[in-house]
């Protein structure tokens, strides 16, 4: 088994491993494409179902502990899309900047310039891929996407989703503030306070 200080993140999206790393200063955090490590499709019907199966698909392949991260954009006006399908929106291969524009062509569509909306991401850490008791844990930030961007940080939807009581966009936010208030720095803080006695920091 490698050094318990590490771990795979299942993720090749550059944004979701900064925050990663920021939040877990502790722990030496690589890339599954750095291991040659191919992601599978997804094939869950929930962000748990996914994040686990990215998580048992890194560990087979690395040996190592991984970690699966399946995070996604909820706007109830649009029967909870994106959803599942938030990096893939727009089409197969969308990038940020697609998903942004047809997600503001379809809330044009309904006449909404604003409205309700949340995002969620589920962590599954896992020692073996057989591990019958993973580490889990949920992160959620509400708020409101709006069709109007503003900002250049963050990645995805952050130039258009606006936290509970901000003015501020996630995309005008630092790397720091966004991390401690967004779905994923939750749901890291959360894993940190189980992770204790299960890896070594």
């Amino acid at each position: 088994m490698a050094d318990k200080s590490t771990i795979v993140v299942a993720s090749n999206n550059p944004g979701k491993l900064k925050e990663f790393a920021l939040l877990l200063p502790n722990f030496k955090i690589i890339s599954q494409s750095s291991l040659n490590i191919t992601p599978e499709e997804e094939l869950g019907e929930t962000f748990f179902e996914n994040s686990l199966q990215k998580a048992r698909v890194a560990n087979n392949v690395s040996g190592m502990i991984s970690l699966g991260d399946d995070s996604g954009l909820i706007v109830p006006a649009l029967n909870n899309l994106p959803g599942l399908r938030s990096a893939r929106y727009a089409h197969e291969n969308a990038t940020d900047e697609e998903n942004r524009q047809h997600l503001r062509k379809e809330l044009e569509a309904l006449d909404l310039n604003q409205t309700k909306a949340y995002f969620v991401c589920v962590l599954v850490l896992v020692q073996v891929s057989a591990d019958p008791f993973p580490l889990i844990s949920t992160g959620l930030l509400e708020g409101s996407v709006k069709t109007t961007m503003q900002g250049t940080n963050g990645f995805g939807y952050d130039p258009m989703f606006y936290p509970k009581d901000s003015n501020l966009s996630l995309g005008e936010m630092n790397a720091d503030d966004k991390a401690l208030l967004s779905h994923r720095g939750k749901a890291i803080q959360v894993l940190k306070r189980k992770i204790e006695g299960f890896v070594s920091e």
